[in-house]
């Protein structure tokens, strides 16, 4: 039996180029389901997490957390993410931890060095999101709590000067840019970082209803012209 400290959660990742779920417990993952894809989470997530949950034997009932990522990311991939984990914390009365993307990727980093670490993700907008940390997983000074959505040269230009590791699919275009930093070479959140972050949160009792998307940037869809309404034919 799993200790009290050590709560069994249901995480997933809806918010970049994959989906990602995984059942935590004891700080290693029951079972786990990585799929690389752009798009199509909303069809996909439900029955993946019966699929996950029915690897181990576990039912929602059995689970002590639900966790999910918050942002930044696809607005879409967000919107779907929140929404389940919403609706499955609710039916099952159980807390509910919203991760950022920045922390859950900057938490599964072996710092033994204690380097500031900056984490990118492509924002499929020819710009990144942003995070600057310190090595307690603080953002630095003058880096606001939700990073910053930036050019690749804007974003060299901001942590130019910082002995620091990079992680996330943008640190290719970090590196373009011309960024002299150590590249550790992890480009995905997997569903297990997720878990791990939002079992931290547990222990020092955060949780939160809901938990609040980040976005950086608007969707990119555009409602049509006129609302949508087709036009009458003349004649």
């Amino acid at each position: 039996m799993p200790e009290p400290s050590a709560p069994t959660i249901l995480a997933f990742d809806t918010a970049g180029a994959a989906l990602s779920i995984a059942i935590w417990q004891a700080g290693r993952s029951l079972a786990a389901l990585h799929l690389p894809m752009q798009r199509g989470h909303v069809e996909l997530l439900l029955p993946a997490v019966q699929q996950v949950l029915s690897a181990p034997g576990l039912k929602l009932a059995a689970l002590d957390a639900i966790a999910t990522t918050v942002g930044p990311g696809s607005f879409t991939g967000l919107r779907t993410g929140l929404a389940a984990a919403q609706g499955l914390a609710y039916g099952a009365g159980k807390p509910l931890v919203g991760i950022d993307r920045y922390t859950a990727l900057a938490a599964s980093l072996d710092n033994p060095r204690g380097m500031p670490l900056v984490i990118a993700f492509d924002s499929k907008a020819r710009s990144l999101y942003v995070q600057a940390f310190g090595p307690d997983l603080t953002p630095l000074a003058d880096w606001p709590a939700e990073g910053r959505n930036l050019t690749a040269e804007e974003a060299t230009g901001a942590v130019t000067g910082l002995d620091a590791m990079l992680a996330g699919d943008g640190v290719p275009g970090l590196l373009e840019a011309g960024l002299a930093a150590t590249d550790t070479g992890v480009r995905t959140i997997t569903a297990p970082m997720v878990a791990a972050a939002a079992a931290n949160e547990l222990a020092q009792g955060r949780t939160g209803w809901p938990p609040h998307p980040l976005y950086l940037a608007p969707p990119r869809a555009k409602l049509p012209k006129d609302g949508g309404r087709l036009r009458a034919r003349a004649g």
